[in-house]
């Protein structure tokens, strides 16, 4: 499907009430609300000055049918019609180390849920040595009561994971999907997802769930008192990245790319080793799991040209939108494909 429009945007989420597709671009500024005839139903861009400022969207997608953005600073905006409707705001001040490519903000009785940001409080007096240790430690999950404004844990990392044997794991990029009674987690870093099962209002653990992944690119973590070591290691490859999970009919499709290794990129030409380049050489997978967490395939591609995977409609095809970069041809739109799961 192309829609008409100049400039490219990729696809973040989708509407299945109003069966709408939301597309942004890179820095979700500006965005566009479409439905599958390519009709652009709206189109908006966020103001940096004069009303209803936003200074700058970290994370943009759907809450409750209105387009909800994630502010660097100020919590969550939502839009109806390019108008902003109202807010959903955190009662501390935040840092945020990496945009996070799922909005993850969603409802469940009294209460709503979103990925916890680090607190400024918690690294102002702590040396850097231990900032990692800290922001492991702090919940993944965090919920606030709509009638108090009270936030509480809602959900932690289980006492097994790997990032708290004491050394730095780098930054933790939480990636979660609801199905029915369950949360399916990743943390990116690891060949790995969490299944917690929902009891009355809390998230319980129940499992770890190993991705077999035959290449791929793992990090090396080092002891906490050398976090500088870290960053040092792993510019010199393109770690793996376990991300979204999809639950689509019987089964669920885990996304993730395999990576780089030191090698491999050191042959790479420098201005290929990231964005379009870095893509060609290291696309996106999935690994299909049945609804008993059995893995059944790995590897199992998608088409050369595609974008991050977000969306799953209510067809139950994946919908993904097109990397102009990747492509021999030249599109006058942007260009949305659907893709079926199938078995052959």
């Amino acid at each position: 499907m192309e829609i008409d429009h100049l400039g490219e945007m990729k696809l973040l989420d989708y509407e299945p009430k109003t069966e709408k597709y939301l597309l942004a671009t890179e820095e979700p500024r500006e965005y566009l609300e479409v439905d599958w005839q390519g009709k652009i139903l709206n189109h908006n861009e966020f103001n940096r000055d004069g009303i209803d400022v936003v200074g700058r969207a970290v994370s943009l997608g759907y809450f409750n049918g209105d387009v909800t953005i994630f502010d660097f600073q100020k919590g969550y905006f939502r839009f109806q019609d390019s108008t902003k409707i109202g807010e959903i705001t955190l009662p501390y001040d935040y840092d945020v180390f990496l945009p996070n490519p799922k909005l993850g903000l969603f409802e469940s009785g009294n209460k709503i849920y979103y990925p916890k940001p680090v607190p400024n409080s918690l690294m102002a007096n702590h040396a850097e040595e231990n900032m990692f240790q800290l922001m492991y430690d702090l919940p993944i999950i965090e919920s606030q009561d709509k009638t108090t404004g009270d936030t509480l844990s809602a959900l932690r990392l289980p006492e097994t994971s790997e990032v708290f044997d004491n050394q730095v794991h780098g930054f933790l990029m939480p990636v979660y999907t609801i199905d029915k009674d369950k949360l399916l987690l990743s943390i990116g870093i690891e060949p790995k997802f969490y299944v917690y099962n929902k009891e009355e209002d809390q998230f319980v653990y129940s499992k770890t769930v190993e991705v077999t992944i035959p290449d791929w690119v793992g990090y090396t973590p080092v002891p906490m008192d050398k976090p500088e070591k870290f960053f040092e290691e792993i510019r010199k490859i393109r770690p793996g990245n376990l991300g979204n999970i999809f639950a689509v009919g019987d089964y669920y499709l885990v996304i993730y790319h395999s990576g780089i290794s030191e090698e491999e990129l050191a042959q790479l030409d420098p201005s290929t080793r990231y964005g379009v380049g870095a893509l060609k050489k290291d696309p996106y997978y999935a690994a299909i799991f049945d609804k008993d967490f059995n893995q059944l395939a790995t590897n199992v591609p998608f088409p050369i040209t595609s974008n991050y995977p977000m969306v799953v409609n209510n067809e139950r095809e994946l919908v993904v939108s097109k990397v102009a970069g990747l492509s021999e041809t030249e599109d006058d739109g942007i260009i949305l494909y659907k893709l079926k799961l199938t078995n052959e």
